[in-house]
């Protein structure tokens, strides 16, 4: 060692060492170790812990790749991919670091949580700190070779403030749509690498709707699913939540959880796929294109499936919970049990949890595409796995629209009648007095309960809901309550003191945004999942128009970021009265219960007597004509 060398200090010293060559992934092995404080698995990283991690890790070190983008269930690893990336390029690939987090709160705790924990556990980290204690700080550390900065996406100043060689930007789904009065976070952030050649750019974030971050990036990306072998028949495929399975009669989530009552069945030999399967299914697990042929051995085949993988330039993840190994399949199930009544739990069970966009209405929900869903049940008969019928009546000035709906286990629903009719003595007659066949020849079906719209002509419909109070509700809709499905207003009141009359009339306020989040969901749900939507026949293109007459919109604020979702006409005064009368058939369904059904038909549900107000009352009478055939 020459004179001048001895007089080096450790950390110049270890500046000028040359790395070891190695993967992210191998690095992590040897160098990263977990802090019981954050982790639930303590002590040292093994990548084999969750196998789909190599890949994405590795994919930093290709020097072919420019651009990685990671849609991620929550939970499932994507905050230690930075990490590891991270360590990697102090300990091995020095270069100045940006990490972006979507607000200043977190992006502090991921720090004094996440990071310096990190740091201070890995020797090879540790021996390229320098003395100084203020270049550990909190939002920049300032390494022997390299300078790490965390900013936070609504701060222009922070995110643009610097050039750097990698961007790693996290939850982007988060982030404002624009940060101050600058161009969005995203684009400043990426900005800041373009002078240089070797530039990476990782993203990365649980989806929201498909006009969020992340799938947008996802979608220019050449895109990869994790396939995995079945350990019976070793057919890859990747795992969907639509071969999660469980007992047909055991609908409590509780119950699934606690005994591990459900199991993932292949999609090729059917076989039930344990939890205890999965570990060696993750090990021998590939990433590839949506479509690639893949053959028992993980080989994909497709030639042009693995030239646009090695020629692209970016390259997306797409990964969901049920690969996890710290969720079982029976936590899957459970969770979506407990979310499919309520949309926003539903919402974060398909972004959480599947990591799938939120989407309330898609291209199927098309007049032509409807039509897929018919039977060949003839209009006006009921099916033979109906156990009871609902229906929804939209009131006009002159007329009114009808839809009759039946009901069987699983919420699943059959269109029976849709019609519009002229008189108050035909909607009595269909929802009220009639009897509706069954398919296979069994006792008929009445309508169980009817929901009235008393927007229009209100003291007409409250006298129809009077005189039959056991199978009839006056509704009204809204938009929006805030909270709950229905709330109910009481509309007999004493007239001395105010106070409701026992046994009065009540007016069921219905949020209609709350349940055509729910049909758009059942028209999407796939054939041998709970909740099949179906139609009759031949129904009209006048029922099918209404129907499609709606869609869910997104607006954004362009200050905030914040996305607002309403449901709006897709042509200004589009007619929408049959998209009306199933709201609100769905909604005397959710009155019923019907998610309750049994599998087994029930006994005939008897229609109850209706009670009648004593007196003659304006029904009766007929006044004015509009009532004929009393």
């Amino acid at each position: 060692m020459t004179e001048a060398a001895s007089v080096w200090t450790a950390a110049e010293r270890n500046a000028w060492a040359l790395p070891a060559r190695a993967t992210v992934s191998e690095w992590a092995d040897a160098n990263r170790v977990l802090d019981q404080m954050t982790s639930a698995e303590p002590g040292q990283w093994s990548t084999d812990r969750t196998p789909y991690l190599r890949e994405i890790m590795d994919s930093f070190n290709d020097r072919g790749v420019e651009d990685i983008v990671i849609m991620k269930a929550t939970q499932i690893g994507g905050t230690e991919v930075i990490l590891n990336c991270l360590g990697y390029m102090v300990d091995q690939d020095p270069g100045p670091a940006l990490v972006v987090y979507p607000t200043e709160p977190l992006a502090r705790g991921v720090s004094e949580e996440r990071i310096k924990p990190m740091v201070r556990r890995s020797p090879a980290l540790r021996r390229h700190l320098t003395p100084r204690a203020d270049d550990f700080a909190a939002l920049r550390y300032r390494f022997d070779r390299m300078v790490v900065s965390l900013a936070w996406a609504g701060s222009p100043a922070a995110v643009a403030s610097r050039p750097v060689r990698v961007v790693f930007l996290d939850e982007i789904d988060k982030y404002p749509k624009f940060a101050g009065r600058e161009a969005d976070p995203i684009k400043l952030s990426i900005e800041r690498t373009k002078t240089f050649y070797n530039r990476k750019h990782v993203k990365l974030s649980t989806p929201t709707t498909k006009e969020g971050y992340v799938w947008r990036e996802y979608k220019e990306c050449c895109g990869l699913r994790y396939y995995v072998p079945c350990p019976k028949c070793s057919r890859y495929q990747a795992l969907t939540f639509g071969r999660v399975k469980w007992p047909e009669d055991e609908r409590d989530p509780n119950e699934i959880k606690r005994h591990g009552l459900a199991w993932y069945e292949c999609v090729k030999c059917s076989a039930k796929i344990e939890d205890a399967d999965k570990p060696e299914m993750l090990r021998r697990g590939v990433w590839a294109p949506d479509g690639a042929s893949i053959d028992t051995k993980g080989r994909i085949r497709s030639k042009a499936h693995r030239q646009d993988k090695a020629e692209n330039p970016r390259r997306g993840y797409w990964i969901n919970a049920i690969y996890s190994p710290w969720v079982t399949f029976s936590m899957v199930a459970a969770e979506f049990l407990r979310s499919k009544e309520h949309p926003e739990l539903l919402q974060n069970f398909v972004n959480s949890w599947l990591a799938e966009p939120w989407e309330e209405i898609t291209e199927a929900k098309e007049p032509e595409k409807l039509k897929a869903l018919a039977t060949t049940t003839p209009a006006g008969v009921v099916p033979n796995g109906a156990q009871l019928i609902t229906a929804g009546v939209d009131v006009q000035k002159d007329h009114f629209y009808l839809s009759l709906r039946a009901w069987g286990f699983h919420e699943e629903s059959w269109l029976v009648l849709a019609m519009r009719v002229e008189e108050w003595s035909q909607v009595i007659d269909y929802c009220f007095t009639r009897d509706y066949p069954k398919e296979s020849g069994d006792e008929a079906l009445p309508v169980r309960l009817s929901c009235i719209d008393a927007g229009y002509r209100t003291s007409e419909v409250y006298e129809i809901a009077r005189r039959y109070p056991d199978v009839c509700r006056a509704v009204k809709g809204h938009a929006n309550l805030r909270g709950p499905q229905f709330r109910v207003s009481m509309i007999d009141r004493n007239p001395s003191d105010g106070r409701p009359i026992p046994g009065g009339l009540r007016l069921w306020n219905v949020d209609v945004s709350f349940f055509k989040d729910k049909i758009a969901r059942l028209v999407e749900t796939e054939p041998g999942e709970p909740g099949n939507w179906h139609l009759h026949e031949d129904p009209s293109e006048e029922y099918l128009r209404q129907f499609c007459a709606e869609r869910k919109v997104i607006d954004r604020n362009r200050k905030t970021g914040q996305a607002v979702e309403e449901w709006r006409l897709v042509a200004a005064g589009a007619p929408n009265h049959y998209l009306d009368c199933e709201v609100y058939s769905v909604a005397a369904a959710t009155m019923l219960q019907v998610s309750a059904l049994k599998k087994a038909e029930g006994r005939r549900i008897h229609r109850p007597e209706p009670r009648r107000k004593k007196g003659r009352s304006w029904l009766g009478s007929n006044r004015g004509g509009w009532l004929r055939g009393e």
